[in-house]
């Protein structure tokens, strides 16, 4: 695999998109594809199929309805031919100050020359020690 700067943008432009409320992206990225997969950070967040996925990601976008930012950091992002992936940390800034910086990572296909999602997964870390996880 060779590092990808036009995944990397879509990462960056993914993210831009959201932060102003706009969901045009998810028109054109999620395939309604049922083998395309969402695992959010939430434990209820395990979606399966494009269009469930993509209405879910619809209701993110329009539920921070520009209120909220996302911004990516540290973005990794490969591809080999048609498929490739992308991760990063994404500082998400709530209206009230708050921030949290999740782990993202996605998998894609390009199809017709369009790179779309077909796995992505978010989680928010937590130390082994807090969860009691120890290799002793």
């Amino acid at each position: 695999m060779e590092r990808s700067p036009e995944l990397a943008q879509l990462v960056t432009d993914w993210f831009d998109a959201a932060s102003r409320g706009d969901p045009s992206a998810i028109a054109k990225h999620v395939p309604a594809d049922e083998s395309v997969r969402l695992i959010g950070s939430d434990p209820d967040e395990w979606l399966s199929g494009g269009e469930a996925v993509a209405e879910f990601l619809r209701g993110e976008v329009s539920g921070g309805a520009g209120n909220v930012s996302f911004t990516p950091n540290d973005t990794e992002a490969f591809a080999a031919g048609d498929v490739g992936w992308a991760a990063t940390k994404v500082t998400i800034a709530m209206p009230d100050g708050r921030k949290v910086t999740p782990r993202w990572s996605s998998v894609f296909v390009r199809r017709d020359g369009v790179w779309q999602f077909v796995q992505t997964h978010a989680s928010i870390a937590v130390s082994n020690d807090d969860i009691g996880w120890t290799y002793d």
